[in-house]
């Protein structure tokens, strides 16, 4: 009788590891840094805006995020995302803002010196009352490029005394 030839077990197959799909738009992320609502969950290029500030004196609203093991890209500060803090002073805005809402810094009195990296901000950009009731002696860093287009469009945003640099 003839001997069986033995066959070969097929080997598992490695799965892939499943990809990570950005959170649906709408939905609040939040970090140690603050709060960020997806505006766009685009696969590809998912973008936030800053949307809540943690209680603290300095903040920087960063160019990316990475939540959840997700890149998202901030473009955008929301309305009122500081209005009223009582304890913010400096603030650093990103490379990647393009929009700052409606009294952003509305009511922050203490809120004396902004350093805008930012070279993407037009004037239908920034909402209205966006720095209204901010303290009377501002100073706002801008690059050299933008000097003259921010001088413009900063004192028209709600705070009328505020120093431009570059």
């Amino acid at each position: 009788t003839p001997t069986p030839i033995p066959t070969k077990t097929p080997m598992p197959t490695k799965t892939p590891a499943p990809v990570k799909k950005p959170a649906a738009k709408g939905t609040t992320l939040k970090n140690k840094q603050g709060a960020y609502k997806v505006i766009s969950s685009n696969a590809k290029k998912p973008k936030v805006a800053y949307s809540k500030v943690t209680k603290s004196k300095k903040v920087n609203v960063p160019k990316k995020v990475k939540i959840a093991g997700i890149t998202y890209t901030v473009t955008s500060i929301a309305p009122k995302a500081f209005a009223n803090n009582k304890k913010l002073k400096t603030l650093t805005i990103g490379k990647n803002i393009t929009t700052i809402g409606k009294n952003a810094f509305a009511g922050c009195k203490k809120l004396k010196k902004i350093t805008i990296k930012s070279t993407k901000l037009k004037s239908g950009a920034i909402g209205k009352n966006a720095f209204k009731g901010t303290a009377k002696n501002l100073v706002v860093k801008v690059s050299k490029k933008q000097y003259k287009a921010y001088k413009k469009l900063l004192k028209k945003k709600g705070n009328k005394k505020v120093k431009i640099k570059k």
